[in-house]
């Protein structure tokens, strides 16, 4: 008769560890979800919310020879994100899209937005990877064959969400300088395998409330040189309040080490606008380039530097 009264009184025991034991996860993941499911935004897959439509209208595109204001998308960049952010902080909340060339309605996003006033930022560039954007103060490049920074248009306003909204057309703005090496040597040496790049006082990351670039960094770019091949450039972000920097150009032989070397300072840089550094880089063995500077019409304008 023991026995079987506590069997019996064992039952409810056991049901309530179970319903303690349940609560318990339940709490627990409630509190994992409040912690790290910070997007607050209703996913496209639910049916709800409010339909927004982004749509690439133009993208600035002035190469050399004719300025053509809304080029296709396609020709002048290889991938977009498209990313919006809501509330403020170092992290505010975010949804990111990527698209590559090989994307579907590649230029165009339709997204269910719950109604209120967002950050939309798209950002259109060449680089092999997405951009890191995980605050609009600091969007950074972690290219791994392209190069460091590529060909960069951005389109950033304040979007407010509500019933019946139009489309929205973004139009695209380049936000880079190019450096450009133009070299009027008649020949350069056989044994030349490379140019090695370094620039400093311009950034790899990008800012992009102001389109300009944050910190100052080191840039290293090494190009392979190719026959018959007298042009070199490669692109930056201009620091906010700078508009020179300061470049090193290393000519690096078929045994890897260095042939010759010249150095630049304080050549002008400026945000959608070309320097370019022409001159005979094999005249001497080492030396520093002197400077003079023109503007021209290319881009928004070309700076000249004669070394």
């Amino acid at each position: 008769m023991k026995q079987k009264t506590m069997r019996q009184s064992s039952a409810p025991k056991k049901t309530c560890v179970n319903q303690l034991f349940l609560l318990t996860l339940l709490t627990l993941g409630a509190f994992i979800c409040s912690c790290t499911d910070r997007i607050h935004f209703v996913p496209v897959d639910e049916g709800s919310g409010i339909p927004v439509k982004v749509r690439v209208a133009s993208i600035e595109q002035v190469p050399f020879g004719h300025v053509t204001k809304a080029s296709a998308l396609n020709e002048v960049c290889s991938r977009i994100t498209f990313c919006i952010y809501s509330g403020g902080g170092e992290k505010p909340d975010k949804i990111q899209k990527d698209q590559t060339l090989e994307s579907e309605n590649f230029g165009s996003l339709d997204i269910l937005l719950e109604e209120g006033t967002y950050t939309l930022v798209v950002l259109a560039h060449n680089g092999d990877g997405n951009p890191t954007m995980t605050t609009p103060t600091k969007t950074s490049f972690n290219n791994k064959k392209t190069r460091k920074a590529t060909d960069t248009f951005l389109y950033c306003r304040e979007i407010t969400v509500h019933e019946n909204m139009e489309p929205i057309e973004a139009d695209l703005e380049r936000v880079v300088a190019k450096l450009e090496l133009n070299l009027t040597d008649l020949a350069i040496p056989e044994s030349i395998r490379k140019f090695q790049i370094d620039v400093t006082g311009t950034s790899q990351s990008l800012n992009v409330y102001t389109g300009l670039g944050l910190n100052s960094n080191k840039i290293t770019e090494v190009i392979d040189v190719l026959p018959d091949v007298r042009t070199y450039d490669m692109y930056m972000f201009v620091r906010e309040g700078y508009n020179t920097m300061n470049i090193t150009v290393t000519a690096i032989d078929s045994l890897d080490q260095e042939y010759n070397k010249m150095t630049m300072e304080k050549v002008p840089v400026a945000k959608n606008k070309i320097t370019r550094c022409s001159g005979e880089m094999f005249r001497k063995q080492t030396y520093s380039a002197g400077m003079a500077v023109t503007v021209n019409d290319a881009w928004a304008g070309t700076v000249e530097k004669t070394f």
